[in-house]
C-alpha cells in the first residue's frame, strides 16, 4: 500500500509592504513573488517525496484476481529427503532457482492422476504458446512408494510429457512433506498383495525459486483459469 504524502498548511498570505526610495517616490515589494517561489518550491519536492515513496514501496499481487489462494510473502518448506525417477537425490534444493507445480498422487490411480497430470501438460502448453513457463517445472510425489519405483514413475510421468519429473522415496519422508503442504492421504488394503488404493489430496501446489510455497490451486483443476493465474504470478515476479 502507498502512503499518500502528509498535508501541509499554506503559508500565510502576508500583503506588500511599500518601501521608500531616499528620493521618497515608492518602491514595489517582492515579498509576495519569494513566497510564491517558496510555495511552488514545496509543492515540488513534496511531490518528488511522493512520486520516490510510489516507487519504492514494495507492491503486492491482489489475490481477489486469481482463482488461486495465493501467499503473499510464500511460506517455507519443511527439509526432505526423496528420490527423483532417475534415481538421483531429490532435495529442497531442487525447488530452488525455478518455479514448480507439485501433485501428490499414485501411478496405480484410475482417474484423477492421470487426468490431473493430462491438464497439467495443458498449463504448460498454454504457457508456452504466450511465451511463458521456460522456467516451470512440474513434479509428481507419489504416495505409494511401495508400487512406485523410480523405473514405474519414469514411464509413467514422461508419458505425459517428457520433462515431468517423478519422485518418491521412504513413506516417512513423504509423509513429512505432504503434511507440510497440507496433503492427505490413505491406503485401504482389502486383502493381501498389491491390489489396493490409496485416497489422496488433489491440490496443486505452486513452490516459487526461492523454495517456498506460494501458491495452491484447488481443483477442479481448468487449464486456462490455471495458466492466467499463473501467468499473473509469473509475470508480478518478473519471471518467464
Amino acid at each position: 500500500m502507498i502512503t499518500e504524502p502528509g498535508r501541509f498548511m499554506p503559508a500565510r498570505d502576508f500583503p506588500a509592504r511599500p518601501c521608500m526610495r531616499k528620493s521618497g517616490t515608492m518602491k514595489t515589494s517582492r515579498i509576495p513573488v519569494t513566497i510564491a517561489g517558496i510555495l511552488v518550491a514545496t509543492g515540488l519536492l513534496l511531490g518528488g517525496v511522493w512520486a520516490a515513496g510510489s516507487l519504492f514501496t514494495p507492491s503486492t499481487l491482489d489475490g481477489g484476481q486469481l482463482n488461486a489462494t495465493y501467499l503473499q510473502d510464500g511460506r517455507a518448506v519443511t527439509d526432505f529427503q526423496l528420490v527423483n525417477h532417475r534415481g538421483e537425490p531429490f532435495t529442497g534444493e531442487d525447488l530452488e532457482g525455478r518455479w514448480t507445480l507439485m501433485f501428490f498422487g499414485f501411478t496405480h490411480c484410475p482417474d484423477i492422476c492421470p487426468t490431473t497430470l493430462g491438464k497439467l501438460s495443458r498449463v504448460h502448453a498454454l504457457l508456452e504458446e504466450d511465451g511463458l513457463g521456460a522456467n516451470l517445472q512440474t513434479v509428481f510425489v507419489t504416495v505409494d512408494p511401495a508400487r512406485d519405483t523410480p523405473a514405474r514413475l519414469e514411464s509413467y510421468v514422461t508419458s505425459f510429457r517428457d520433462d515431468f519429473i517423478g519422485v518418491t522415496g521412504p513413506l516417512s519422508e513423504i509423509d513429512v512433506l505432504a503434511a507440510d503442504l497440507g496433503i492427505s492421504h490413505q491406503r485401504h488394503d482389502d486383502g493381501d498383495g498389491d491390489d489396493y488404493a490409496v485416497d489422496h489430496g488433489t491440490a496443486i501446489l505452486l513452490i516459487n525459486p526461492e523454495g517456498r510455497f506460494q501458491a495452491l490451486f484447488s481443483s477442479p483443476h481448468r487449464p486456462p483459469e490455471m495458466s492466467r493465474d499463473l501467468a499473473r504470478i509469473l509475470e508480478f515476479h518478473g519471471a518467464s
